[in-house]
């Protein structure tokens, strides 16, 4: 009786080892090659790093950037040095009070705005192409408003949206307080900047 104890003891004592070593081969094989290929698919991740942006002088409480695509966004500027890009403006007018914008300035203008703060004409007849899609909002000035949150004085905002293949990677905005030409450039040549400030070389 003793002996069939030793015996089924020894079984067990067998079994238990086997289950330790099987499981960790297991484990060494999950860590040598199936992690190895979870870092595969997020190559992007380790390939493109953020680092620290750090904000330039014209961007202030009044202005707001947002990125959605880091990669796109490095491989998009140069798109923009070679004039690989399309201008898409237009205006955002006050409803409830007379708009003056329209008269105050022009899209072309704008455009001209632009085109010197790139440094480059746009090309024509491109397929692939940055677009940089924006708007010049009018305050209105009329509506009505919650007293209750502070309420900041501005003529109105400037809007910008980076677009690469209809996908928007990056945006600016900044309110002009003035309806001034020469904030309006200032404005937008800050806007030019920040996108630039925003992109990172690939590490």
């Amino acid at each position: 009786m003793k002996r069939n104890r030793r015996q089924s003891t020894i079984i067990n004592n067998f079994f238990t080892l086997a289950s330790i070593i099987i499981i960790t081969i297991t484990l060494v094989i999950y860590l040598t090659y199936m992690r190895d290929s979870k870092d595969d698919i997020n190559d992007e991740k380790i390939f493109i790093t953020k680092e620290k942006v750090i904000p330039l002088e014209c961007e202030d409480s009044t202005s707001i950037s947002k990125l959605f695509n880091q990669k796109l966004l490095n491989k998009s500027i140069n798109a923009l040095n070679k004039g690989y890009y399309k201008l898409d403006g237009g205006y955002t007018k006050s409803l409830n009070s007379k708009s003056i914008i329209e008269d105050f300035i022009s899209i072309s203008e704008i455009d001209d705005y632009f085109i010197k703060s790139i440094g480059k004409k746009a090309k024509n007849d491109i397929k692939k192409f940055l677009t940089i899609n924006y708007e010049i909002i009018e305050n209105d000035k009329e509506k009505k408003v919650d007293l209750t949150k502070k309420i900041k004085f501005k003529a109105g905002t400037i809007r910008a949206s980076f677009r690469a293949n209809f996908i928007e990677i990056f945006v600016f905005s900044k309110d002009f307080k003035f309806y001034d030409k020469k904030e309006i450039q200032s404005i937008i040549d800050c806007t030019i900047k920040v996108y630039k400030n925003n992109a990172k070389k690939y590490k």
